[in-house]
C-alpha cells in the first residue's frame, strides 16, 4: 500500500493493514499493523503495533515451526529519494539521527515494504520447534527427536590414538 506524504495531516494519517508474503521456505502472515503516521520536522514517524505469524522448518528437524509475534514499532521515514552525503559521523558515514532512518522517495513511502523488513528482522536467526530438538541422522535421516538411530557408528582408524586417551 502506497501512502503518499501529502496524505499526512496534522492528526497524522491512521493505518489498518494485513497481509501475507513468503520468504523462501518461511510464511509471513501480518494478522495486522494498527498504527499512524505523523510529520516529524523534516521526517516522519510510523508507530503502532504489529502482530506477526510466522511459520517455518525447523533448522534442525525440519519439523514445522509457529511463532505468533507481537511488537511495537517505531519507524523514521526520511523522505530523501536518495542517501544524504557521506559527511556525517554515524555508521556508514550517516549522522547518528539518520542512520536510524528507512530513506524513502521524496513523495511517497510503500507500508507493505516496510511491515516485510521489520517482520524479517523480527524472526529469530536460529528457528527450533523445541529448544532441546535434537535434528536428524545424517546417516539414515531418522528424526532424533521421536525415533532411534539405526546406523552403525564408523570409527576413522586416524583418530584411534585420541580414542585411547578416554
Amino acid at each position: 500500500m502506497i501512502i503518499y506524504y501529502e496524505q499526512v495531516h496534522d492528526e497524522g494519517f491512521i493505518i489498518n493493514e494485513a497481509f501475507s508474503f513468503a520468504e523462501g521456505d518461511d510464511k509471513f502472515d501480518i494478522k495486522s499493523f494498527s498504527g499512524r503516521v505523523d510529520k516529524a520536522g523534516d521526517a516522519y514517524v510510523v508507530t503502532g503495533k504489529l502482530n506477526l505469524h510466522f511459520s517455518c522448518p525447523c533448522d534442525r528437524c525440519l519439523e514445522p515451526v509457529n511463532m505468533d509475534i507481537e511488537e511495537d514499532l517505531i519507524l523514521t521515514l526520511s523522505p530523501l529519494g536518495e542517501y544524504p552525503p557521506m559527511e556525517g559521523d554515524g555508521e556508514d558515514g550517516l549522522s547518528d539521527e539518520e542512520a536510524g532512518m528507512y530513506v524513502t522517495p521524496k513523495d511517497h513511502f510503500d507500508i507493505h515494504e516496510l511491515l516485510r523488513e521489520e517482520a524479517l528482522l523480527l524472526v529469530p536467526e536460529k528457528r527450533l520447534c523445541k529448544e532441546d530438538c535434537k535434528g536428524i541422522c545424517q546417516g539414515c535421516g531418522a528424526s532424533l527427536n521421536t525415533e532411534k538411530c539405526t546406523c552403525t557408528k564408523q570409527t576413522d582408524s586416524r583418530w584411534a590414538a585420541l580414542d585411547k586417551l578416554k
